[in-house]
């Protein structure tokens, strides 16, 4: 025990790097039983995949392996694979991306230290494990976390290439790359510009030689990339699931697609039939459903977190102040429920229905009402800013400030690094400015370049201030950031201001500290003592904390939307933003009802029930682990049925209990009006005691039928 102690007091950065990373795992792990088990369509698609491995293999989404999920396999038999250790629990499923989160927290220190210091690889580690989107991103089963964490390792090969001028480092970054893309498809090759550009201009060999081990790499990425893809793809189509999300039941559909243009343009490519029922587990416990946006999912309207208090915001839904919109930008309800609580479009049960499926997205594309409006200061706006823009500002100004002066002759492993930094935050700060889709969790893709990049630039300026400068412009750079720095805080205290509750203790934690950082800074300028400098800065870096610190801890104490997960005060004010993915009490005993109906009729080699959208069966295949059909995918809209394919499966018998949520066009429609013709209507009376929710089940409403043999 003695040496530890000493050793630790050799080395303070030890103990300092392991509370940082507890308080990463605790912040991303702590109460994730209030979670349940997450997104219940990735909860649903685990479930199903640890009951054979044809299902595991081709992450089928229901038990029967009709249709696959819309995601690549890695971080999904992740979680299978922790279940599988663990048994099917809620806490099995997160606990992955929770260790993601803290093991990234671990590499950015690493990353950050090797060129920059300790000191600014601890500042880097705190600030990004109190990012509040990468908290959101760590508490639910999303898969972005996994996506970070393999980043990471690629560029901790990258820079070990360029350090040692081994190619086979830069073979292994290529090869997390491709495991990246098939964690979240296109979205890892997001780093490649910084990757390809920082190799090539750092990397020590000969450019001829630069070039060709760039193009090996690409060979590799591409190789681990589509190796899964291809397995897919060449497998015969009838002996496989339907790929999600697609109209031709193509892997490659899907990565251009759904999840390729789509992400960027906003623009539908596919899918055929419609259907755009929100997802049950967009209700929160009170029953009521947050505001819808133009994919037909719940979706709060504040990006700080739900319609923050104090607060307005023009048409566009840019600027800071703001609260609710327009339909231009965040987009209002215009009915409300009998709690005053704001309801969707298409009707007062909250099912937020859409003739076009969600997949006609309009002007701002998918998720306009999240993310609002395509512009250079759109990570500014009330959306956005409380997630992750905390110290963007001041990070872009580190980026432009620290750089140091380029000599092309005598380049060096910290320029590359720091280029590597600057490349990752533009690139990000890009795509998320005008990008046509995404959800507000996918910014925690910003929060390593935006944290290293900030622990650089504070560490910057205490080291510019501590020496006496013989010449008053060698203060400049260091005088900048520190106002860069105040700068930034200025705008953290104008997203606090809006919230009235935080007024009272938020606001005068952060002035406070914020003002005796500045007295102390001042007396510096007076006395020039190092320790009266560490101290001023040390309370401002507590000021300009404490916000985000405060956002982060908000999806721990109260529980956000599992379907698009956000941070904000709202989850834990005035009993407000409790999007726990659980039905309200009267939704919850009507598919409880339900369930136990289905399975009290179940037929060994049947379907439990056929519906059109994933969210109207997920539920069932997490309570029952039976094999149900939702044969249009998660947006309703995939091809995967037709009237005859129906015909066939009703007459084996495979097809028996039949939920019908309403008319979309297309071939919906004619399996709709098939459905009416031949199965009998199911008295409601039989499975609920609720007759004016006919069919309801999962905060959705249908309508029970049956075909009888």
């Amino acid at each position: 025990m003695q040496p530890i102690i000493v050793k630790f007091r050799k080395k303070p950065y030890i103990p300092a790097l392991i509370l940082i990373a507890a308080l990463s795992f605790t912040l991303n792990f702590y109460a994730i039983s209030n979670y349940g088990t997450g997104n219940e369509y990735y909860a649903a698609c685990v479930k199903s995949m640890t009951l054979s491995f044809k299902n595991f293999f081709f992450v089928s989404f229901d038990p029967a392996g009709m249709v696959s999920v819309d995601k690549p396999p890695l971080g999904l038999w992740t979680q299978a694979i922790s279940v599988l250790i663990f048994g099917y629990h809620g806490w099995a499923m997160l606990l992955p991306q929770a260790l993601a989160g803290a093991a990234s927290t671990v590499m950015i220190y690493i990353l950050t230290a090797r060129y920059f210091g300790r000191p600014a690889g601890l500042v880097s580690a705190l600030l990004f494990a109190i990012t509040p989107v990468v908290v959101v991103a760590s508490r639910n089963n999303t898969m972005d976390m996994q996506l970070i964490f393999v980043l990471l390792a690629a560029a901790w090969f990258l820079f070990r290439s360029i350090d040692s001028g081994r190619w086979k480092y830069l073979f292994l970054a290529a090869l997390f790359v491709g495991l990246g893309f098939n964690i979240k498809m296109l979205q890892a090759y997001m780093i490649l510009p910084a990757v390809a550009l920082t190799y090539l201009f750092f990397a020590k060999e000969k450019i001829g030689k630069r070039i060709l081990a760039g193009i090996l790499s690409m060979v590799i990425v591409l190789g681990v990339s589509f190796a899964w893809v291809l397995a897919v793809e060449f497998y015969p189509a009838e002996n496989r699931p339907y790929v999600d999300s697609t109209s031709s039941n193509s892997m490659i559909e899907l990565i251009f697609g759904h999840n390729g243009t789509e992400r960027l343009f906003g623009q539908s490519m596919g899918g055929g039939m419609g259907g755009g029922f929100g997802r049950s587990s967009d209700r929160d416990a009170s029953g009521s459903a947050p505001q819808t946006n133009d994919d037909g999912n719940g979706t709060p309207s504040d990006g700080y977190g739900q319609g923050a208090p104090d607060s307005n915001t023009n048409g566009s839904g840019q600027g800071m102040p703001g609260g609710n919109t327009d339909g231009n930008g965040q987009g209002t309800s215009d009915g409300a429920d009998e709690n005053g609580q704001n309801m969707p479009d298409g009707g007062a049960d909250g099912r937020g229905d859409r003739q076009d499926g969600g997949r006609n997205m309009g002007a701002n594309g998918m998720g306009g009402s999240e993310i609002g409006n395509a512009s250079p200061l759109r990570l500014w706006t009330s959306n956005l800013y409380g997630q992750g823009s905390w110290f963007l500002l001041f990070a872009l100004c580190s980026m432009l400030l620290c750089m140091n002066k380029w000599n092309f002759r005598r380049k060096n492993e910290r320029q590359g690094a720091f280029v590597f930094w600057s490349l990752w935050l533009i690139t990000m700060a890009v795509f998320f400015s005008f990008a046509g889709f995404y959800h507000r969790y996918y910014l925690c893709m910003m929060a390593p370049a935006i944290a290293v990049l900030s622990g650089i630039g504070i560490v910057t300026i205490y080291n510019g201030l501590k020496h006496r400068r013989e010449k008053k412009t060698e203060y400049l750079r260091p005088v900048l950031l520190l106002a860069a720095f105040l700068l930034n805080l200025a705008l953290q205290i104008v997203c606090v201001l809006r919230y009235s509750e935080l007024k009272t203790w938020l606001l005068p934690v952060m002035l406070a500290a914020a003002g005796i950082g500045i007295l102390l800074f001042a007396v510096y300028c007076v006395r020039h003592k190092r320790g009266i400098l560490a101290v001023s800065l040390a309370v401002l870096v507590l000021s300009s904390v404490a916000a985000p610190f405060y956002w982060a801890l908000t999806p721990v104490m109260g529980v956000t939307n599992s379907t698009m997960p956000y941070a904000g005060p709202e989850l834990v004010q005035s009993g407000q933003g409790n999007g726990t993915g659980m039905l309200s009490e009267n939704g919850s005993a009507q598919s409880a009802s339900l369930e136990a109906y289905l399975v009290k009729n179940y037929k060994e080699g049947s379907f439990l029930v056929t519906a059109q959208r994933s969210s109207s069966v997920a539920q069932f295949i997490i309570d029952t682990g039976l094999p149900c059909y939702a044969y249009g995918g998660f947006l309703g809209s995939d091809n995967s049925l037709t009237v005859d394919q129906l015909k066939t499966l009703v007459a084996q018998g495979k097809i028996t209990y039949f939920l019908l949520n309403g008319s979309f066009g297309g071939s919906g429609s004619d399996i709709e009006s098939y459905v009416k013709e031949n199965a009998v209507l199911v008295d409601s009376g039989e499975y609920s005691s609720n007759t004016s929710n006919v069919g309801q089940m999962g905060g959705q409403g249908g309508t029970l039928y049956l075909f009888q043999s």
